[in-house]
């Protein structure tokens, strides 16, 4: 092969590269893998809102067997209500958790924790078809 055709079949393989590139691009997933950025829309009201497993009462179990309560908050007798924000996916996924009320003393990263490892929920609806859903929950810390 001489010297011109081994540029022109160089220069053909990277115009072919740039062409896949953007083709993988589309291929994205609707949550990446920390479970932390949505792709795609999020509502904040829909026409049927995410449920959890179970419905609520199946929520209340879930926070009752998983949440431990700190113990720099239990030592600095630090109680209250975390309020932590969520978006279930349009598959039912938790992602974007983030604290919108803060208690301090490890309680907030509890609540964190608890929440990111929830199971998935039954998606929120919009006009029939399942959609990403902004929601939050409260996260209370009672001492006894």
């Amino acid at each position: 092969m001489n010297t011109i055709q081994s540029t022109h079949v160089i220069l053909l393989r990277g115009l072919l590269l740039l062409l896949f590139i953007p083709l993988l691009c589309m291929c994205k997933k609707d949550v990446d893998p920390e479970n932390s950025a949505v792709v795609g829309q999020v509502y904040t009201v829909v026409d049927q809102p995410p449920t959890p497993q179970g419905g609520q009462a199946g929520l209340n179990n879930y926070l009752m067997k998983n949440l431990r309560y700190p113990a720099e908050a239990q030592r600095a007798k630090i109680q209250g209500k975390v309020i932590v924000g969520f978006v279930v996916t349009d598959v039912g996924r938790i992602a974007a958790v983030q604290i919108k009320q803060s208690v301090g003393g490890g309680c907030d990263e509890e609540a964190t924790r608890v929440i990111r490892a929830m199971p998935n929920w039954t998606p929120g609806q919009l006009k029939g078809k399942p959609v990403n859903v902004q929601t939050s929950l409260p996260v209370s810390f009672t001492l006894l």
